[in-house]
């Protein structure tokens, strides 16, 4: 199934066709934005024009390579982004990666409209290890090869550990001639300052809710209703991953994240019974996620507030201890992603976020 159409972000892609057509397009870009916005399609949209016919420049959409590019099939665009943690012997690590990639990827092809990967899945050191072999290979049909890190901010979270993000760091640092890296991340503060100083950061922008209503009214199959597919655009804050996942999976990570936020905000006992309810075993990636959607409603809070400084209410917390309370929120997400034991990570943090937000 080819994918769907890049809605939005027009002024965006036409100065990437510009730069593209020049000659001067970075080798390396950081697509900065909110989940759901459409970071990676616009990096595919990107790859697609770096390796059209016709260009470089706006793909055409008509030639042989796009076509390739608009099926995922294309040998010279390369598309990595987090999967579950390898499980086989450390030599063998690397295929693994590959083959659980390669599943990935087919999955994708057959559904363009995915879903976001498992709040356990990262991108470790043995899926990088593969990037690495890749990038020292030739074009296998042009003059170029593009590589797509998707959610790239998850390259760091494997145990407090750099080793991913280290190897990404060395190819970026000596890059093939023939050779583009395109990262997306929601949380780019997350990636190593050392990786971020190689990459040219270009901001993506949340959607307009017409846009929004306009993709769910045509993409998705059976469409959706103009009156529903409205009332979603409204809702979703400019980010079509949330407008098709409202009452989905992650509208239940939302409900979730509101529910701890509510928890720390109701007192020492309704934080202890909050924490006790938390799985300890067998559920860490609805965890993860639980803690990504509290720390992006808080997010969501925060920029209302930049916007409208005075509109909020006397008795709401200060812009700085909402900021602070997404701090603590990240923190404990690293701890989620070990061995520590989510009921104390809950008891801890709904107490520092009482501190924070009262």
């Amino acid at each position: 199934m080819p994918l769907h159409p890049v809605y939005g972000h027009e002024e965006l892609r036409a100065r990437l066709a510009t730069s593209m057509r020049a000659g001067r397009l970075p080798t390396a870009l950081l697509l900065a934005g909110a989940p759901g916005v459409g970071k990676q399609r616009l990096g595919l949209w990107v790859a697609a024009g770096l390796l059209c016919e016709q260009g470089p420049g706006e793909p055409c959409g008509a030639c042989h390579s796009c076509h390739l590019a608009s099926t995922l099939s294309h040998p010279d665009i390369h598309w990595f982004f987090p999967i579950l943690r390898p499980k086989g012997e450390e030599d063998k690590q690397a295929e693994e990666a590959e083959e659980l990639l390669a599943q990935a990827v087919q999955a994708r092809r057959e559904q363009p409209l995915y879903a976001p990967p498992d709040g356990m899945a990262g991108i470790f050191l043995p899926l990088v290890r593969v990037l690495h072999r890749s990038a020292q290979m030739r074009p296998a049909m042009g003059k170029r090869k593009v590589f797509l890190v998707g959610e790239a901010e998850r390259l760091v979270p494997q145990a407090s550990s750099p080793e991913a993000a280290n190897a990404l760091l060395k190819v970026l640092e000596e890059p093939p001639p023939d050779t583009w890296f395109i990262l997306t991340a929601a949380e780019p503060a997350s990636l190593l300052p050392t990786i971020r100083s190689r990459l040219v950061q270009l901001r993506v922008h949340r959607l307009r809710a017409s846009e929004v209503a306009r993709f769910l009214s045509e993409v998705p199959q059976p469409p959706l209703p103009p009156a529903e597919a409205k009332r979603r655009a409204d809702l979703a804050g400019g980010s079509i991953g949330a407008a098709l996942a409202e009452g989905g999976e992650h509208g239940s990570a939302d409900a979730a994240g509101r529910t701890l936020l509510e928890a720390a905000a109701r007192g020492p006992i309704a934080r202890l019974r909050y924490a006790l309810g938390v799985r300890w075993y067998g559920g860490r990636g609805e965890f993860t996620e639980t803690l990504a959607a509290a720390a992006d409603l808080l997010r969501d809070r925060l920029a209302e507030r930049l916007r409208n400084p005075g509109a909020g209410r006397a008795d709401e917390p200060p812009a700085t201890g909402v900021l602070e309370a997404i701090r603590e929120i990240e923190r404990a997400r690293k701890l989620a992603r070990g061995n520590v034991n989510p009921q104390l990570i809950v008891a801890d943090l709904t107490r520092r976020l009482a501190e924070r937000l009262e």
